[in-house]
């Protein structure tokens, strides 16, 4: 950080904030996806697509979001309780530290595809885009489970990710 003792800062006024550097993105082959799965689901209804990201580059995979062409729109949402009910909240960008792991489960963390165009269940496999800063994309397969599910895989060893072909 640079100091400075020029006159102004003497004189009273608010010094300049130098802006950190700006991290170069995640590399697609540093990002491991692994125990994908979403909950059942009719159509019109949402569904929450769980899954654990590991990063194994230096810098921070930052995950934007995700797509699917079934659902209208997604977004990555936090559950609470409201009372007796679970409800979801809209959160930001999700970094993954580097040399870390980040678990989306449920009733913690999720993306959430809302308003599917069909319904979707056990058995099927869902497309989704994964997006992260820097323009990476990563395409996975989603596995969906009953509509009751609730289930914590061991991430174990993660393959790496695949980059969208564009």
């Amino acid at each position: 950080m640079a100091f400075s003792t020029s006159g102004a800062i003497a004189a009273g006024a608010p010094a300049k904030k130098e802006k950190a550097p700006e991290l170069p993105p995640a590399k697609v082959e540093d990002i491991h996806i692994g125990g994908v799965w979403a909950r059942a689901a009719r159509k019109g209804e949402k569904t929450h697509i769980f899954l654990t990201i590991e990063n194994k580059g230096d810098v921070p995979a930052v995950l934007r979001g995700g797509s699917a062409d079934v659902a209208r729109f997604s977004q990555l949402v936090k559950f609470s309780m409201l009372g007796a009910y679970l409800r979801t909240e809209m959160v930001g960008p999700v970094p993954v530290a580097p040399k870390e792991k980040y678990t989306f489960e449920p009733g913690v963390v999720g993306i959430e595809l809302r308003e599917l165009k069909k319904e979707i269940k056990r058995g099927d496999t869902l497309p989704v885009t994964l997006a992260f800063t820097g323009g990476v994309e990563i395409d996975v397969e989603v596995e969906v489970d009953s509509r009751t599910a609730v289930r914590y895989p061991p991430p174990g060893e993660l393959p790496p990710a695949k980059a969208k072909a564009h």
